[in-house]
């Protein structure tokens, strides 16, 4: 909760010079996917797709938004049952093409850092990027249902491992990141809110 106030404090101090811009908050849930590990012996396994959530802050800008953008995953690593938590925290920026009365698709990029909550990496945070896409409908005055799909990368520490168990044995193993850059796609589906 703590990193939503700072989240709120940020985009207030940086648009405030902005007084007269819309400001928009998008609370999301969706569906992310993408991740991998190995062990010891070089066999994958996969990130457990999941449900993930997200906030967007923004404010207009030209003919786009700029903002923030916070999403998280809790997931596990498929037959380890290790348990995996990404947390992203972007600045974003897009740009809105009108296609009809009331709907609206944007594209935009962000830029920012991730936080890794995994047991196998000593490096926890890392540089991350997006790319992302969408359709908004603007229900009434203040409020549009917003869908969006996006790209995740992610630099993440894969020189560092930990152990796991083996389910079907007692036997031990070595995990850690497969690659030392991590992809994940969700699409997500929320309210936007403008004030």
């Amino acid at each position: 909760m703590r990193h939503i106030y700072l989240i709120l404090a940020s985009l207030l101090t940086m648009f405030s010079f902005q007084a007269h811009a819309a400001f928009y908050v998008a609370p999301q849930i969706g569906f992310t996917a993408g991740g991998s590990v190995e062990n010891q012996e070089g066999t994958e396994y996969d990130i457990e797709a999941g449900e993930s959530y997200a906030i967007s802050l923004e404010t207009d800008f030209d003919k786009g938004r700029i903002g923030l953008f916070y999403a998280t995953q809790s997931s596990k690593v498929e037959t380890l049952n290790t348990k995996s938590s990404m947390h992203y925290l972007l600045f974003q920026s897009s740009i809105y093409y009108p296609v009809q009365q009331n709907v609206s698709t944007f594209l935009g990029i962000g830029l920012g850092g991730s936080y890794a909550d995994v047991e196998w990496a000593s490096d926890k945070y890392g540089f991350s990027a997006s790319i992302f896409g969408g359709v908004e409908y603007q229900v009434s005055e203040s409020v549009f249902l917003t869908s969006q799909v996006r790209w995740l990368g992610t630099v993440v520490d894969n020189e560092t491992t930990g152990s796991c168990n083996l389910p079907s044995s007692t036997e031990q193993c070595i995990i850690r990141f497969k690659t030392d850059w991590m992809n994940q796609f969700s699409a997500n589906l929320g309210l936007n809110f403008r004030f």
